[in-house]
């Protein structure tokens, strides 16, 4: 075992000097409350007798213990683990890859801020959901090319995202065949675990013969899911210079594109490749998608790896807060003195408990 301390919780630290603080200033309140009380409800020739042995000492000693349990205890609900071992982790999971449409129709907002925007933001959503699966990216326009090759690195993934934007890829137009053919790529030999495929599109397609290459996919073994980013009543598309200066993308014969949300395509490609179709709407459609379509699936174990196991120290605070807070009750304000036989005249004010 190796030593090594850290907290589960680290952000529960930040408590320690804001509770010590807060203490401090409701004992300084209290003791100023008490002696206000003491004069006006205790005549100042008895006050002396009152005070008799008490002792500062023990006070602030009653005080610092009380400070020190409270702080043990956040130092426990911090859970600070101390020393670790190695464990080994399989992991059972899918592989998925999704392909994310990168033509200037999705430029389009139709849905904010825009439709790429709004694929990239369904990736993530699916990232979380598939937290023991693996994952690949592909981005197409006018052809398509591998992004990401399956992983379980979830920073690596999301940092090849964050990169997609219309001009990734220069050749425009969209090519769903050709995006379906490389996603099929990206798995290699493996055809031991299900093969999924999710495509992420407005389902505007220049190249013929998608429907087909989905069937020959699922024939394959491949599972096929389309989400459709967009609206089927669609949006102008407009695209920004280098000096920022916007306009409506326009065709040869100079009327404005308007680009929609095609539907029926993509309803096709999905009944055909073994799976379903999903809008995309908010964050409940991707996990529509991965419950009802992904989830169910068998998983094959995909990788083992080594974790570290760490061994709980949070009884150690703990033990030494029931300490402190048990030493406190057992030590009284006042010391044994002996009283005077005379009365004592003394101004003295009550000390702080």
């Amino acid at each position: 075992m190796d030593a090594y301390l850290r907290f589960e919780h680290p952000e529960l630290l930040w408590l320690i000097p804001v509770t010590v603080g807060s203490l401090l200033l409701f004992f300084r309140w209290a003791w100023k409350l008490r002696n206000k009380l003491t004069r006006v409800f205790v005549k100042s020739r008895l006050l002396a007798s009152l005070t008799v042995g008490v002792s500062r000492r023990r006070q602030f000693t009653k005080m610092g213990l009380y400070l020190a349990a409270m702080c043990f205890l956040v130092l426990a609900m911090a859970r600070p683990q101390y020393g670790f071992r190695w464990q080994e982790v399989r992991q059972k999971g899918l592989d998925i890859v999704v392909a994310i449409d990168t033509s200037k129709s999705m430029l389009a907002n139709d849905i904010a801020p825009n439709r790429l925007e709004r694929a990239r933001l369904a990736a993530l959503d699916l990232m979380n959901l598939a937290q023991s699966d693996r994952l690949g990216l592909v981005s197409f326009a006018g052809s398509a090319f591998l992004q990401c090759p399956l992983t379980m690195d979830d920073e690596a993934f999301k940092q090849n995202l964050e990169t997609l934007d219309t001009q990734i890829i220069p050749q425009a137009g969209t090519a769903l065949k050709e995006a379906l053919e490389i996603a099929r790529q990206a798995f290699g030999d493996n055809q031991e675990n299900f093969r999924i495929i999710v495509l992420v599109t407005d389902g505007e397609d220049h190249v013929p013969g998608i429907v087909e290459a989905a069937r020959d996919a699922a024939a394959e073994g491949f599972r096929i899911f389309t989400v459709g980013v967009g609206t089927p009543e669609g949006e102008l598309l407009m695209v920004t210079d280098e000096r920022g200066r916007a306009s409506f993308l326009k065709d040869r014969d100079g009327n404005a594109i308007k680009s929609r949300l095609n539907e029926a395509l993509l309803q096709q490609v999905a009944a055909e490749g073994g799976g379903f179709y999903v809008r995309l709407q908010d964050a409940e459609s991707l996990k529509a998608l991965y419950e009802q379509g992904l989830a169910p699936l068998p998983k094959s174990e995909l990788s083992s790896r080594q974790t570290r196991e760490y061994y709980e120290r949070f009884y150690w605070p703990l033990a030494l807060c029931l300490f402190c807070l048990v030493a406190e009750s057992f030590i009284m304000d006042q010391k044994r003195v002996r009283r005077p036989a005379g009365p004592i005249r003394s101004s003295t004010v009550l000390a702080a408990p």
